[in-house]
């Protein structure tokens, strides 16, 4: 038995020296010019290889840059990107305010009509808050209104809408002047309410931007404050991995610095054939109004 352990022992002892000694030879061998040369030429591999996904990675960032995808992997830096987050009304979570109005072309229709709060810690700013007002159908859902934002949905297609807020940005003073990219950036900013809340948008794109009016002058009257209309497109991954192309509306007035923005959101195909999805979010775009409190 005494020599069957030593046995055992020598000859773990061995196979452990044997371990040491292969590694050790293969350290050796590396001096062999024809070794040095192998290993230059795998040392050129890799520095050819890092050099190609080098520039693979910066082709597809200026790719993303151009189709404004968001990338999974980059987070937005704060100091330089926009974010927009949801207004919140100034009554909270208790339900919202809505008047019933006369039946349309479109349905029935209710008008949300209330005081929206300037800051994000659902505290009071006089001479800041302002009053939002639009009108959608009286059949869509209010979504999480425990947060004290405003949200509706369409349960039957989808649609939606949200009231979205974002600062001017700096050295700006007129709305006209802002870089239409600027409210894409703002709205689908990863570290914005829209996405944090579970949008999950992989690509974005401000289609066009133009300024409107609220109202026609006549003669020796003035027109009513003007506002800035923009068409967007986006596409969203379900939870079923699918992609989703929509495209909406975002109405947007400037009142003290910040931008309060009311944004739809549809199916692209449906909204693209100008029916009746088109014509409805386009009735609440038309409707949403904001002035001071």
């Amino acid at each position: 038995m005494a020599g069957m352990v030593a046995s055992f022992q020598i000859s773990s002892s061995s196979t452990s020296l044997q371990a040491q000694s292969t590694g050790y030879t293969s350290l050796a061998a590396l001096s062999n010019p024809e070794d040095v040369g192998e290993k230059a030429s795998l040392h050129a591999g890799r520095r050819s290889f890092l050099s190609t996904s080098a520039a693979t990675l910066a082709s597809t960032l200026l790719i993303n840059a151009n189709t404004n995808t968001i990338p999974s992997a980059l987070a937005a830096d704060e100091s330089t990107t926009p974010k927009a987050n949801f207004a919140l009304r100034r009554a909270g979570a208790v339900l919202p305010s809505l008047a019933n109005l006369p039946p349309n072309k479109n349905g029935i229709f209710v008008r949300f009509g209330e005081q929206i709060l300037f800051s994000n810690d659902a505290t009071r700013t006089p001479g800041k808050d302002v009053f939002a007002q639009f009108d959608f159908p009286a059949d869509w859902l209010q979504l999480d209104r425990i947060l004290g934002g405003v949200q509706y949905v369409d349960q039957r297609n989808g649609d939606k809408l949200y009231l979205l807020k974002v600062p001017m940005p700096d050295g700006v003073e007129s709305l006209k002047d802002v870089p239409k990219a600027y409210f894409g950036d703002a709205i689908f900013n990863p570290k914005g309410e829209l996405i944090r809340t579970g949008n999950n948008v992989e690509d974005y794109k401000v289609l066009s931007a133009q300024m409107i009016s609220d109202g026609a002058a006549g003669e020796g009257e003035s027109s009513g404050p003007s506002r800035r209309r923009m068409k967007i497109r986006y596409t969203t991954l379900t939870g079923n991995n699918f992609t989703v192309e929509r495209k909406g509306l975002v109405d947007a007035y400037e009142v003290g610095g910040m931008v309060y923005m009311l944004m739809t959101g549809s199916n692209a195909v449906l909204f693209d054939k100008k029916g009746r999805e088109r014509e409805t979010v386009e009735y609440i775009a038309d409707s949403f109004r904001v002035v001071v409190a």
